[in-house]
């Protein structure tokens, strides 16, 4: 395999035996692929494309390169052929990947595949958290370890949150004295929702993007948490043994209950915030459309993924940004592949209507 090489399509067409939903596996090389994180952005802003990770070799420390694929399964190609890839987002307009490298922020044209290191910045020693994507594509931010520096400087840091600007013209290190881990940054505007890692059960603060006026966001009572779509709000699942999903805004000290019944695990929404996908667990119940607005949910498909200790083992649902597909993963064959749920307008119809 090789960095802009295209491949025939490698589409399944699949339909949920229990909920009759239609479902296009999206790729079934033998080795395990991966959609991006349900964090941040995996389609393109019309919906037709999506990026994903897929390991070169069949071999426990494989590497991931990174490949293209259109939501009909199409236009199957390679864009990376890196041996250190980490936290890929899509840009705002489409048009490109960014990844790290290390501690160099990295960028792969979507049509060309052209690949280019934006910047980098020699005081940083490594990441400790995840990075995420500002909203309109110009800063990537990543909790990261600052080399120490000369007694009586001002800028010894231990710790920092640095801030890759995606225009290439460097890296901004921020005073990070509490100990932030990056989480995910606000999807509408300014703003970085960061664990405070000194805080019992690691509590949410937003902070703005440079770093400053940090507030209290809410408790992290979540298992996994991520924004309402582009609101204010916070949406996740609940930590187990409670069975709900959960909602918060910030200054709120207890995130309040939206929806409870199965064993919600991982979450995410649509733009306008109007509707919450979710996956299952203990035991695994399919993954569950919810209304926010009725609050009422119904099984869209059943993944049948293992939702073992490998992150790719798990469902991860996450929508187009249409609204119309579900991206999921699955190990449902004995490898995890990318599948895409589409949902019917009857399911919505019927969740849109009051209890």
């Amino acid at each position: 395999m090789a960095k802009g090489e295209s491949y025939n399509p490698e589409r399944i067409a699949r339909r949920d035996p229990t909920t009759g939903v239609e479902i296009c596996q999206l790729t079934s090389f033998p080795v395990p692929s991966n959609a991006l994180s349900y964090m941040g952005r995996c389609f393109t802003p019309d919906s037709r494309t999506l990026v994903f990770s897929s390991m070169r070799e069949a071999r426990r420390d494989s590497v991931f390169d990174l490949f293209r694929v259109d939501a009909n399964g199409a236009r199957l190609t390679q864009l990376t052929d890196f041996d250190d890839i980490f936290q890929a987002h899509i840009s705002p307009d489409g048009s490109r990947v960014f990844y790290m490298r290390g501690c160099q922020l990295w960028a792969t044209e979507l049509d060309s595949c052209h690949a280019e290191m934006l910047c980098e910045d020699a005081r940083i020693e490594r990441a400790v958290s995840g990075a995420s994507l500002s909203h309109d594509g110009r800063f990537c931010f990543v909790s990261v370890a600052v080399r120490p520096y000369a007694a009586g400087q001002d800028h010894t840091l231990a710790r920092a949150i640095a801030r890759f600007r995606t225009d290439g013209s460097g890296v901004d290190l921020l005073r990070d004295e509490k100990g932030y881990d990056i989480h995910v940054c606000h999807p509408s505007g300014p703003g970085l929702l960061c664990r405070l890692s000194s805080s019992p059960g690691h509590d949410l603060w937003l902070l703005d993007d440079d770093a400053s006026n940090d507030r209290f966001f809410t408790r992290n009572v979540f298992a996994h948490s991520n924004w309402l779509g582009k609101t204010d709000r916070l949406q996740g699942c609940a930590q187990h043994p409670l069975r709900a999903i959960l909602v918060a805004s910030c200054g709120q000290s207890e995130p309040e209950p939206l929806v409870e019944g199965p064993c919600f695990w991982h979450s995410s929404a649509t733009l306008d915030g109007e509707w919450l996908v979710a996956d299952t667990n203990w035991p695994d119940e399919g993954l569950q459309l919810v209304n926010v607005r009725t609050r009422r949910f119904r099984t869209l498909c059943y993944p049948m993924a293992s939702e073992g200790h490998p992150q790719w083992t798990h469902p991860h649902p996450t929508f187009s940004p249409d609204g119309k597909m579900v991206l999921f993963n699955s190990d449902r064959t004995g490898i995890n592949q990318l599948y895409l749920a589409k949902i019917p307008d009857e399911m919505i119809e019927d969740l849109s209507r009051p209890a």
